[in-house]
């Protein structure tokens, strides 16, 4: 409960409760997605297969050229049979790629009679091609010559442009779709984040909803002009919890997450796969599987609840983190655009390609070396019979303030992510954490959420919503002590507060806040330096010493603060983090005097020792 008022975000790492445009060519490929976007059933390509399709009478339609299909061969007798349909005549290429350690092969034919070409070498991947004559139905079948798994199906058709496929994005760019990243705690009337911010994002209905009503739109996704979001609740403790949180309002006042979106003014549906169940739901050959396959295929947007983050990778992701056909799902309809991936708490920590969780600041910078673990390592466990659950696996076996990494969803490639940043009442600040996996994942740039705040992705530009703000970490001029004890020098920080935006491509910040400070319209504010004992603590009202330094540091005369991260009997080393201003560094807020609002820190730095 904050201010009297629910929250609807699961904390990341907890048990509670309250918890392109693509840069995609412009081809003729436009006629193809208006059709499939069209009134009606909005159909998408073809991301997974859909069992039975055993035969040819049974086989997976809606195959798109040239974008990749998820399967996977059960056994040996298992064959999976897709409809081709070639509205000219030309070449068809094929490609069957898989992991090592197994052999599959294809084979081609027509619409009756035996196959017409064949591809069955050792090789990784399959490819072939066959010039077709006529334009009409043909079809695929793909089988195992040794080994069962996963694979990656690509046809590609005469006559048609193929749907690109999703573009890397490059170092000059975060994401390559549209990414929205709650940072935990979202009060459930926050209609500037819900209405005016992802709401808005969608493109779709933008009349104002009725926060009161739980009716606001059609539940049939084939006529409701309301944004369809499909509701992951993964990382809840298991597959009960998650229908818990998507159906019932609690006794305390806490909206269900349908009735959230609704009220909204989303039209809500549910995946039913968690901890417990994904065997049978993330997979593609069970009504369940298929079924939440269906919905992601007629989705504008998912929406990832808080929770465990590892719930999340162990439910959609495979042993060895590749995906799993309901992961292949949602990553095909945001490569083909018009689609979202929107996190909160944990849904936002696992969107990156590393996610990490579990411990505190002074446990990471005392670790130095983040342990690393993979899906495998997070088998379902019961909860206890008081109804306990079992600690994440993210949880480290030696010491509970140390941090893990595992594998993250790579929504938002090139950037690390953490939330509940510095403003989570009475709990640890996480800037020294997100210090330390700045280190430790690689990407140059990180992205520190408070609660009640978002950071909007699209494409090169981030842009926050909300009441808080956003820290943003370049270490492209940093150095990182390659000792036993952790230090760091010279890492750029920045913080953004709402209407800010940071460009990733050239790294550049702009600020809707009116006074420059330190200049003649925006003089500084305190004489003296803010130094604080204890830089990772947050007090009661959820003011974070980090926050609280880093903003005075701004506006003050001297050009640095410090901030001591003390020892403790779990952590015997200390640390003190100062920050300081260069010829680079330029802040801005909205009144001169006896100022408390919203600031914006540009490029200031931070060293910790």
């Amino acid at each position: 409960m904050q201010g009297g008022l629910r929250t609807v975000s699961g904390f990341c790492n907890s048990l509670e409760r309250n918890t392109m445009q693509l840069n995609w060519k412009q081809r003729a490929v436009s006629f193809l997605l208006a059709a499939l976007w069209g009134a009606g059933a909005q159909a998408a390509c073809l991301s997974a297969e859909v069992e039975p399709n055993n035969s040819d009478s049974t086989a997976s339609a809606g195959l798109c050229s040239g974008v990749n299909v998820a399967g996977s061969i059960s056994s040996s007798s298992d064959a999976d049979w897709y409809k081709v349909v070639v509205t000219t005549p030309g070449l068809v290429e094929i490609s069957l790629n898989h992991a090592t350690g197994r052999d599959f092969d294809w084979y081609f034919y027509g619409a009756t009679g035996a196959y017409l070409t064949y591809k069955s070498t050792s090789n990784i991947p399959e490819t072939g091609s066959y010039t077709v004559s006529a334009a009409g139905t043909y079809y695929v079948r793909v089988k195992s010559y040794s080994g069962t798994g996963s694979y990656t199906l690509n046809v590609k058709l005469p006559g048609t442009p193929p749907v690109d496929p999703p573009v890397e994005p490059p170092i000059t760019s975060v994401v390559t779709g549209k990414v929205w990243l709650n940072g935990g705690l979202i009060l459930q009337e926050n209609a500037g984040i819900f209405v005016n911010g992802l709401r808005q994002a969608t493109g779709k209905n933008t009349n104002t909803p009725n926060v009161n009503s739980v009716t606001n739109c059609d539940t049939n996704w084939n006529t409701t002009p309301c944004p369809r979001v499909a509701i992951i609740t993964a990382a809840a403790v298991n597959q009960a919890d998650g229908v818990d949180k998507f159906t019932n309002d609690t006794a305390s006042g806490a909206w269900s997450y349908y009735n959230l979106f609704q009220r909204h003014g989303f039209a809500p549906k549910h995946i039913l796969s968690h901890h417990d169940t994904y065997a049978n739901n993330s997979g593609n050959s069970t009504t369940t599987g298929q079924s939440n396959i269906a919905i992601i295929n007629q989705a504008d947007l998912v929406y990832v609840i808080g929770g465990d983050q590892s719930r999340l990778a162990r439910t959609f992701l495979n042993d060895d983190g590749s995906d799993r056909p309901l992961m292949a799902a949602i990553r095909a309809r945001y490569a083909a655009g018009n689609f979202i991936y929107a996190g909160d708490s944990a849904g936002t920590a696992i969107a990156p390609s590393t996610s990490y969780g579990e411990g505190i600041s002074i446990g990471y910078l005392n670790q130095n070396t983040l342990r690393a673990i993979t899906p495998a390592n997070c088998p379902y466990t019961a909860p206890a019979s008081d109804g306990t659950p079992a600690p994440s696996c993210l949880s480290h076996p030696t010491n509970i303030d140390f941090g893990t990494k595992i594998k993250g969803f790579g929504f938002v490639p090139n950037a690390n992510v953490d939330t509940h940043f510095d403003n989570r009442a009475s709990r640890s600040g996480r800037l020294g954490r997100f210090l330390a996996a700045l280190k430790n994942i690689g990407p140059n740039v990180s992205y520190g959420i408070d609660q009640n705040t978002a950071l909007y992705i699209n494409g090169d530009v981030a842009t926050v919503y909300g009441t808080s703000g956003v820290f943003v970490a370049e270490a492209t001029g940093s150095n990182f002590g390659t000792g036993s004890k952790f230090s760091a020098s010279s890492v750029r920080l920045s913080y953004l507060t709402a209407g800010d935006s940071f460009k990733f491509s050239d790294r550049s910040i702009t600020t809707t806040k009116t006074k420059l400070i330190g200049s003649s319209t925006g003089a500084y504010q305190y004489s003296s330096a803010l130094n604080s004992s204890n830089i990772f603590a947050v007090d009661a009202n959820g003011v974070g010493a980090s926050s609280a330094t880093f903003k005075h540091m701004i506006d003050q005369t001297p050009t640095s603060s410090t901030g001591t991260a003390p020892s403790d009997s779990y952590n015997p080393l200390s640390f003190v983090l100062t920050f300081k201003r260069d010829n680079q560094t330029t802040g801005y807020k909205n009144a001169t005097g006896s100022y408390s609002g919203p600031y914006t820190i540009v490029k200031a730095l931070v060293d910790v020792n």
